[in-house]
């Protein structure tokens, strides 16, 4: 049995809702894959991370075949999709392990083992268990395995029909895996790099909003080591030099940090503090970089940290908004005051930054025209918006006080699995007095023909990117049509040159032999060759 196993970890194909899709690859896979290379243990991990969006979508009879391992991680509206993988996945190869997680399959085990017949589902973060689960899955099998799985803590399993969860206490540290392991993804070459780097800072939030899933994903706030974040820059800057990341005509590139607060706000102090120092130290070796990062408007009101962020290379700011209703902000835990909002958000564009303001439609106070008012203010104070209608997610309050709807926007009934395909905020999936599904989509596309959406900013990068791809492509399969024909020429022109040599070789050969055959008959027919005989040898 071979040491070596081969490790798939995908990212299903999203329907939609998900624009960083266009521009950088989702973190968690890239960590997993990292923790499998430094793992030792009894196996050699051989990894590829497949992101769908990214690579197309996976035949899976095909892709899968001598694949060991099959690890899928799922946002809510990539979940049929990865339900999908998984149970495909096992009705083609009954013995391939299959291992699910993310902010869906985590909280939700007993439907992942339902519709995606996955052997174990890991919570929350797996960095720190991911090898030694795997171990114990090739190792083991039957009443021996669950023994050794439940020792293992954060997983799900089942054994007997019953559902086993194993607790896990604490938290781990973030940058367990220094670097994230991006020469694992699939297809990463010059000729397709990512369209920006993505760099992890932090895991967590200083908050606590009623409607985001973090909090529960990533417990606590916890920062990355400063040298860890000098390591992680420095592996960006070498991928962009290997051609990795595009870059513009002067090399610089853009890179995304985190997916939650890189800065915090200023009344975190210990941690607004620490960002202050890391953000000086960052001088010289974010400097061929674009920054952009996720933030509170609060930034606005600590001119020392905005400034320090300014001078590594800070661009842009995606800031949280929600929305222009003080009443609805309070209602959902966001501590923050639009007035003050409009403030802030007026100082950093001041200064330059180029804000994106996240907004979120349907909060319980909203009417069809403060949504629309609300239009009006933030494209005043911002350069780009996103937009989203209030969504459930799961782990949060809303998940099990909002009542759910089906496909046809109609309750759904007991037993029968939500829409997740239309989880993408671009309609209610909810019962609400105040909007059908039908109408709620109506609703969401006025809202967002007022906005300067920047999903279509990187949606025409996108475009621009693959056909400039596309004609180097081209170019290059010109050039080695070109090479080919050459190569075939000078094969032809080679075979003549040596049919030619060869023929006068043949030639002169029987020349010489004529010439030789002819002068061994006039020697033999000489009295000379008598003469020339040697004499017997004496037997003296």
């Amino acid at each position: 049995m071979s040491r070596t196993k081969r490790v798939v970890l995908v990212q299903p194909r999203s329907p939609g809702g998900n624009f960083e899709y266009v521009a950088i690859p989702r973190q968690g896979m890239l960590f997993l894959s990292g923790a499998l290379a430094q793992w030792q243990g009894p196996y050699l991990y051989d990894r590829e991370i497949w992101f769908e969006d990214r690579s197309g979508k996976m035949d899976l009879e095909r892709d899968l075949e001598g694949v060991d391992v099959l690890m899928v991680s799922a946002l809510i509206n990539e979940v049929p999709r990865g339900y999908e993988i998984g149970r495909m996945a096992k009705e083609l190869y009954p013995d391939i392990i299959t291992v699910g997680g993310g902010p869906h399959m985590g909280p939700l085990c007993d439907e992942a083992f339902r519709e995606g017949g996955f052997d174990v589902i890991v919570q929350r973060e797996g960095e720190d268990i991911i090898g030694r689960l795997l171990d114990v899955l090739l190792t083991h099998r039957g009443a021996q395995r669950s023994k050794y799985l439940s020792k293992i803590p954060g997983i799900s399993f089942q054994t007997d029909g019953r559902t086993i969860q194993t607790r896990r206490t604490g938290v781990i540290s973030p940058d367990l895996v220094e670097l994230p392991d991006f020469y694992a993804i699939k297809d990463l070459t010059p000729s397709k790099p990512l369209m920006g780097g993505v760099m992890e800072t932090v895991r967590g939030c200083t908050e606590k909003c009623t409607y985001c899933q973090v909090i529960q994903q990533f417990l606590g706030y916890r920062m990355i080591k400063r040298e860890t974040e000098l390591k992680r820059l420095a592996q960006l800057r070498q991928m962009a030099a290997d051609g990795l990341i595009q870059t513009n005509k002067r090399g610089k590139f853009s890179v995304f940090l985190s997916d939650d607060l890189h800065p915090p706000p200023l009344r975190a102090v210990k941690y607004r503090n620490e960002r202050l120092e890391r953000a000086k130290g960052w001088k010289g070796h974010s400097d061929d970089m674009y920054l952009i990062c996720q933030t509170r408007a609060e930034i606005g009101q600590d001119p020392e940290l905005s400034h320090a962020l300014q001078e590594m290379g800070m661009e842009m700011l995606y800031v949280g908004v929600e929305s222009s209703d003080a009443k609805n902000l309070e209602l959902v835990n966001k501590r923050q005051d639009p007035g003050q909002v409009y403030k802030d958000l007026s100082r950093l564009n001041e200064m330059g930054f180029s804000i994106v303001a996240m907004t979120i439609i349907g909060l319980p106070y909203d009417t069809e025209e403060n949504i629309m008012e609300m239009a009006e203010w933030v494209t005043k104070i911002s350069k780009y918006q996103t937009a989203n209608l209030l969504t459930p997610l799961p782990a949060t309050s809303n998940w099990t006080d909002l009542a759910p709807l089906d496909a046809n926007g109609d309750p759904l009934e007991d037993g029968e699995m939500r829409p997740y395909h239309l989880y993408t905020g671009r309609q209610f999936v909810h019962q609400d007095e105040r909007w059908s599904m039908e109408e709620s989509r109506r609703l969401f596309n006025r809202f967002h023909a007022k906005l300067s959406p920047v999903d279509n900013l990187y949606a025409r990068l996108f475009r621009l990117t693959e056909r400039y791809r596309i004609r180097l492509a081209a170019k290059g399969e010109e050039l080695s049509e070109v090479l080919s024909s050459r190569r075939r020429e000078l094969a032809a022109a080679g075979r003549e040159l040596t049919d030619s040599i060869s023929t006068r070789v043949n030639e002169f050969g029987e020349n010489i032999k004529d010439r030789l055959d002819s002068s061994k008959k006039r020697i033999l027919t000489s009295d000379n060759f008598k003469m020339a005989q040697p004499k017997p040898a004496s037997h003296e």
